[in-house]
């Protein structure tokens, strides 16, 4: 229908920048309620991590998963964690702690969650809902955040074979990442042998600069003084 003139001069459509806006503000509030959460309670922090992972993991396997995908997924878990300890050995996620702590809580989780796979007590987008949400709480609260190993528990479901099997690829995997770490080792100028042991504590890895830019002041291109852009190092 024809809208008249003057109905067209007294409408007044909201424009698109107000609801862009009130988007933005929510998004905002969110953030900060989030990390306001992670600072007074910790662990509520670590457990709404492992639920939005898990959630949207959940979603991916109900929409797309079949029996033939766990193989590919379980190696695709298995390369994207060596990838990130060639690439990135000295990130704290990729220290060997870490590592092995994460491979660990999964395999711990889907042991547990295991009955439910075997006897098919539960389908198989809530039992990867389950092992991702469970996995990512474990590492959040032990700070061994590792994401492919948040990847292999699902990975470990959709395999399905038996606890055994199950527990001895974990331990293979493991096992496979320290000798990739061993190599990043050797052919890494950064990384010595003599520091290796550091690689199974908790604060290794830890150290990080703040670059703090000082604002310019009158006087400093005359003075003599330090460049107005000049960064101050501030360990934290």
């Amino acid at each position: 229908p024809i809208i008249p003139e003057c109905l067209k001069r007294t409408m007044k459509w909201p424009e698109p920048r107000v609801f862009a806006h009130g988007v933005t503000e929510l998004a905002e509030s969110v953030e900060k309620e989030f990390f306001r959460i992670e600072r007074e309670n910790r662990l509520l922090g670590s457990a709404i991590n492992g639920l939005i992972a898990g959630a949207a993991v959940a979603i991916v396997a109900w929409m797309a998963v079949n029996s033939q995908e766990g193989d590919i997924l379980l190696f695709a878990c298995l390369g994207s964690s060596a990838a990130s300890v060639v690439f990135a050995p000295i990130a704290k996620s990729n220290s060997l702690r870490s590592i092995l702590l994460a491979y660990i809580m999964s395999g711990m989780v889907c042991c547990l969650i295991y009955p439910f796979r075997h006897y098919e007590l539960m389908p198989i987008y809530a039992l990867c809902f389950l092992a991702v949400s469970f996995s990512t709480f474990l590492m959040r609260c032990l700070d061994a955040m590792h994401p492919a190993a948040i990847g292999s528990a699902m990975a470990f479901l959709i395999y399905k074979r038996d606890l055994q099997t199950l527990l001895s690829l974990s331990m293979a995997i493991c096992g496979l990442l320290v000798i990739v770490k061993v190599l990043a080792y050797i052919y890494l100028e950064e990384l010595m042998f003599k520091d290796f042991h550091r690689e199974f504590r908790k604060d290794y890895y830890g150290d990080e600069l703040c670059f703090t830019f000082r604002e310019p002041e009158v006087g400093d291109a005359t003075d003599g003084g330090e460049s107005a852009s000049s960064p101050i190092n501030e360990p934290i």
